[in-house]
């Protein structure tokens, strides 16, 4: 299947299934655990509380494809993408991608999708948050992509593209993680 086909496909699919295309295959993802959730929630609203105290020309957006190639559509669980035309179907100007590793797509998250989202030109930095530890890496374009970890309640993450520090204290807020 190539991503035209895809994005005909997942129109016809409930809102509440999530689909991603890799390698021309279309993936239906598990549901999100409930602290999946709580982490892409906290995520979010932070990512949202630093985009208003800056005036920012960035918006933060969960689930929104992003077409890596004709083949490729990964679907990441929040991404940050400059402000502008809100009525996108999918994603070609990504600057930071965020992923909260999941049993069934740590694999694909860490290997495919590492490799696909550094293809795009837009793309500073590519985050991957853990849910069974308080754990973030960062992969980030200034630095060839190398990783960075970040373990620790009191680690901030830097994300000098879009001039924010998220801590992992509040990525990790209300989990138990602590």
């Amino acid at each position: 299947m190539n991503a035209e086909e895809f994005f005909a496909f997942t129109a016809t699919r409930p809102d509440e299934e999530k689909w991603e295309l890799v390698d021309g295959e279309p993936i239906l993802n598990a549901s999100a655990s409930f602290l999946h959730q709580l982490i892409a929630r906290n995520l979010i609203v932070v990512l949202d509380r630093a985009a208003a105290t800056s005036q920012a020309s960035w918006v933060v957006v969960p689930g929104l494809g992003v077409r890596v190639s004709e083949i490729g559509v990964p679907v990441p669980d929040i991404l940050v993408r400059p402000s502008g035309n809100p009525i996108v179907t999918e994603c070609d100007d990504p600057l930071i991608v965020f992923e909260i590793l999941s049993p069934s797509t740590a694999n694909r998250d860490l290997r495919w999708k590492r490799k696909a989202y550094a293809t795009l030109p837009s793309l500073s930095q590519y985050v991957v948050v853990a849910q069974d530890a308080v754990e973030v890496v960062s992969y980030d374009r200034k630095n060839g992509f190398a990783e960075r970890r970040f373990e620790t309640a009191d680690g901030e993450v830097d994300l000098p593209v879009i001039g924010a520090r998220v801590a992992l204290r509040d990525i990790y807020r209300d989990t138990g993680l602590l």
